[in-house]
């Protein structure tokens, strides 16, 4: 079965009326949305910017609390139980956020689905602020590690519903940079925690302070929300398609009501899709069988889950959580200037994938980074086991080993090379990677994925400071990391699609034949034929 629509096209008749162009709908009800052309659709609107700066503060404050904690363990000093945390302790000080982060990405990710995008993030806020109060309040450890628990609900939510809510709310053409605000967002708040700590470090109860500043954040994103629409995707979802022309129609300032009535079209034969399978399956339970049982969904799933664990386990986390250990061990005498100048690095280049990844492509940006990151990695961990020579191969803080300049050095600069391959590949685009999920398990797909993420967090928090000083050593724990980025991008070669200037309702038919690296190259290159004006005069 087959249905007609029309979307205009870029030129006009005579008497300056619009022209359309007919399409069909096949029986996949896919439609290119890149076809329905609105004046100024690859510019982002005065609107759009503050939608995503409201929603992003969600992924500030996701930063500033995975960050904040590397400054404060060493400003706690007796302050809770009347003693020094232990290593062990301090882990788990750590992994405790990862913990809540993980019940809160998949919780979260399941209700988006049913109440909306928009309630959910503002139950994050409540978690952001509840979790501050009890740490701020701690003269316990297990009263200080329960408030990271529920502070680390707050952002689990927001690792998986502001990236999901920026990719349905954002115009096709500019995405990926929209969506790219939130991975900004996160390493703004890391690199403004640790800047923020290093001026706190003799303070008295610094620590204290630390997480309290997350509490007016977390107000001004609740109030904000207030004013912010839901996400016209899920509008539609919902049967709300009066709020759904409203949002479309301050995001497209410049569409006809054709336009966006043709727009509300392309979401609406998605929607029916997510609608049949609630009807037909509606436990979670089931669709989660679903979507580990059909080929197509598995398969994005496998993807995006795939980029969260290569995130989380290829290192970086250890500069974020225990640089000021790390470095100081290494024999810096202000190792917090270090971790500021980790952050910065990720934070710039974090910015330049924000401006240049609908350029330059996803898929480019990793299979030029992962490679950076490699050679940074396997570098580093020589320097490590030349530096340690002096110290049994250990890497221990002794202010009577003083460990080789030019080795030490060369570690530190190769983890800048590491970051700056990083953050613009691996760092910011698998929250992109969400848009490959389609509308019907999206949320559910997300939950899946962003817990995925969590669980990896949780390895690397609970258990860096032990294999650090295990026979592994660090020279051996870093070139393991080395060889989980040789992994991600031998996946990343045969397995990840190129999704730029592809609709979401494209996106989502990549999946029905393997993974859809080919598939994705064909429909690119059918939009570019269809630029060229001489094809568009046929």
């Amino acid at each position: 079965m087959t249905s007609t629509f029309f979307a205009r096209k870029d030129n006009v008749k005579a008497n300056g009326a619009p022209e359309f162009i007919e399409h069909s709908l096949g029986e996949a009800g896919v439609v290119d949305e890149t076809s329905i052309v609105v004046e100024g659709e690859d510019k982002i609107n005065g609107y759009t910017w503050y939608l995503a700066f409201i929603a992003g503060l969600s992924g500030f404050l996701f930063g500033w609390d995975t960050a904040v904690i590397g400054g404060a363990l060493g400003n706690i000093g007796t302050a809770l139980d009347n003693k020094v945390l232990t290593s062990a302790e301090s882990e788990w000080a750590v992994a405790s956020l990862s913990c809540g982060a993980l019940i809160g990405a998949v919780a979260g990710g399941i209700y988006a689905d049913i109440v909306g995008r928009k309630p959910v993030l503002i139950a994050g806020d409540v978690c952001f602020i509840l979790g501050a109060v009890l740490i701020c309040a701690s003269f316990s450890f297990i009263q200080f590690t329960v408030g990271r628990v529920v502070m680390g609900l707050g952002v689990g939510i927001a690792a998986v519903i502001c990236t999901m809510y920026l990719s349905e709310l954002a115009p096709t053409k500019v995405r990926g940079r929209l969506v790219a605000t939130q991975a900004v967002m996160v390493t703004l708040g890391q690199m403004i925690a640790y800047a923020v700590a290093a001026g706190l470090d003799n303070v008295h109860n610094g620590w204290r302070i630390l997480f309290g500043l997350s509490i007016p954040l977390a107000l001004i994103q609740a109030g904000g929300m207030h004013f912010l629409p839901e996400s016209p995707r899920h509008d539609v979802v919902t049967g709300r398609h009066d709020r759904a022309t409203k949002t479309l129609s301050q995001v497209y300032r410049n569409a006809t009501p054709e336009q966006i009535e043709l727009k509300l079209k392309v979401m609406q034969l998605s929607a029916d899709i997510s609608n049949s399978l609630k009807v037909a399956h509606p436990s979670i339970f089931e669709r989660l069988r679903i979507l580990l049982t059909t080929g197509r969904y598995r398969r994005c799933v496998t993807i995006t889950v795939t980029l969260f664990v290569v995130q989380q386990l290829c290192g970086f986390n250890t500069l974020l959580y225990y640089s000021s250990t790390l470095f100081g061990a290494a024999g810096f005498s202000n190792s917090s200037a270090v971790g500021i100048l980790v952050a910065g690095v990720n934070a710039l280049m974090s910015v330049v994938s924000m401006f240049t990844v609908d350029r330059v492509g996803r898929r480019r940006y990793f299979l030029i980074g992962l490679p950076i990151m490699i050679i940074a990695l396997v570098i580093a961990s020589i320097s490590f086991y030349k530096m340690t020579i002096i110290s049994s191969g250990e890497l221990v803080q002794d202010p009577a080993i003083k460990y080789p300049q030019n080795w030490t050095g060369l570690m530190v600069g190769m983890f800048v090379l590491f970051i700056i391959g990083y953050a613009p590949a691996i760092g910011s685009l698998p929250y992109t990677a969400i848009e490959l999920i389609p509308l019907e398990i999206r949320g559910l797909g997300a939950a899946i994925t962003t817990g995925s993420q969590w669980a990896g967090n949780i390895v690397i928090s609970a258990t860096y400071l032990s294999l650090l000083h295990s026979p592994l050593r660090a020279y051996g724990l870093y070139g393991v990391y080395a060889g989980i980025c040789l992994l991600g991008l031998i996946f990343v070669i045969f397995c990840y699609p190129e999704a730029s200037g592809l609709s979401l309702e494209e996106t989502s038919t990549l999946f029905e034949e393997g993974f859809g690296v080919r598939k994705a190259q064909r429909l690119r290159a059918a939009h570019n034929q269809a630029k060229n004006p001489a094809m568009r005069a046929l």
